[in-house]
């Protein structure tokens, strides 16, 4: 577990005291209110951008291999998939809880008090995976996030007994860490969740990864804690159900991980794979994708029926805002134009056959392919940029243009390097021993 670390508001906790997080946090939510008016009308973009602000400001934000979603990259991984009422919503690795609160968002049918009881629509579970001493402080901010996101039905439901019942039924029932070496990896409950939405750690952990072997859950033999993870996923998706995920480019590289490749094949429907740009992370410039699979139905299972339609591809260069530590908003969003374009791709019945308008529309797109899903075995790499040419990538802004020199045009170079040499030399009072087209003005 952790030492004694700094709060968000400053202050100074132990193993012992984590619940003075929370109450801390809430602490600065009212001074703002008693400053600035009720913190309930300000937009709820702005409210999670504190959490996303101090995860960025922590002084050891790659900890155990946790790289903090963008609430940009979120939004558009919920508008991806489809929300709806009896579902069971799962993040295995949910950090401040930003899938999951996105997910339900401004949905007023999914949580509703009937009286003094809660009436809930909908299951939402949010696992930390604890792999280091910091995952209690962000199960705390996950429940002050809600806090934030559920603010109305806090605001109405505001005497201390129906506080302390939300608090209790709403809070501490979503959110909250798994104490064992394992975390969210000890417990496995497959074909329970009908969509998981996650970006789980990636980092190589030999000791976790022998741990969770020696449980027998793992077969699948993914490298790293990714691809422990991407197991848990596969597994514990229902059948029918919908997972999107961000991963590193290892899983879809290692020819190590060829037989986690099979598992998905043979039990998924591989519906996209969208490549986001170096740095889309602020804290790392690990290169991820966005998979989104489909489980089989246990009737699709049990008769092998196969993937027979094309995986929707992309490439994004932009998600929105800059790409390095201020993170301002921009206007240039591929990713918000790669979402849009598999929304309708997902719709289309006749995915074979892709008639008008969207035929020409698809087309247009330099950035987009779909791509017959025999190129994706599991013998070879998933790296989605491999199937567009040197050509293709120059074009649409993913690779420079390289620059052919003539001879003369080196020499010129080495001419001026060996003035620039000569001058620098000239400055700290020796004399020029370098002469132009090669060789030392002393040489014999």
């Amino acid at each position: 577990m952790f030492h004694a670390e700094k709060d968000i508001t400053g202050h100074y906790v132990s193993e012992d005291s984590t619940d003075e997080v929370f109450k801390n946090v809430i602490k600065e939510f009212h001074e703002y209110d008693k400053k600035n008016g009720k913190f309930i009308n300000i937009s709820k973009d702005f409210k999670s951008k504190l959490f996303e602000t101090f995860m960025k400001n922590s002084d050891d934000k790659t900890d155990m291999g946790q790289f903090f979603t963008p609430l940009k990259i979120v939004k558009e991984m919920v508008n991806m998939v489809e929300v709806r009422q009896n579902m069971k919503i799962c993040d295995p690795a949910c950090g401040v809880g930003k899938f999951l609160l996105e997910a339900i968002a401004d949905r007023n049918d999914l949580f509703t008090m009937d009286g003094k009881n809660l009436k809930q629509n909908i299951e939402i579970y949010g696992f930390e995976k604890m792999m280091s001493g910091k995952d209690d402080i962000t199960t705390i901010l996950a429940k002050a996030n809600m806090l934030i996101y559920f603010s109305k039905l806090f605001k109405e439901n505001n005497d201390v007994q129906s506080v302390k019942y939300l608090a209790k039924e709403l809070l501490n029932k979503t959110f909250y860490s798994r104490k064992t070496m394992l975390g969210t990896l000890g417990e496995l409950n497959e074909n329970k969740y009908d969509l998981i939405l996650a970006n789980p750690p990636y980092l190589p952990d030999a000791s976790m990864t022998k741990a969770a072997k020696n449980t027998g859950k793992y077969i699948y033999n993914g490298q790293g804690v990714e691809g422990l993870f991407l197991e848990w996923i596969i597994k514990s998706l229902n059948y029918g159900g919908t997972a999107n995920i961000v991963l590193p480019d290892g899983v879809f590289s290692n020819i190590k991980n060829k037989k986690i490749k099979k598992a998905l094949l043979d039990t998924c429907f591989i519906e996209s794979i969208i490549s986001l740009p170096i740095r889309a992370f602020f804290n790392t410039p690990k290169k991820t994708y966005i998979l989104t699979l489909r489980k089989k139905s246990k009737d699709e299972l049990d008769n092998n029926v196969k993937q027979d339609f094309p995986v929707f591809t992309y490439l994004c260069k932009s998600i929105g805002e800059l790409l390095n530590a201020n993170r301002f908003d921009i206007d240039d969003n591929d990713l918000h134009e790669a979402v849009n374009k598999f929304n309708s791709y997902k719709n289309i019945k006749d995915k074979k056959n892709i008639e008008e308008p969207f035929k020409s529309w698809y087309e247009k797109d330099k950035q987009m392919k779909l791509l017959e899903i025999n190129k994706f075995s599991e013998k070879v790499s998933w790296l989605i940029e491999n199937f567009w040419s040197e050509e293709e990538k120059i074009e649409i802004g993913i690779k420079e243009a390289k620059e052919e020199s003539t001879i003369e045009d080196f020499i010129n170079l080495m001419n001026e390097t060996i003035e620039l040499m000569n001058e620098t030399i000239t400055v700290f009072g020796g004399t020029p021993k370098y002469k132009k087209d090669g060789g030392s003005e002393n040489e014999d």
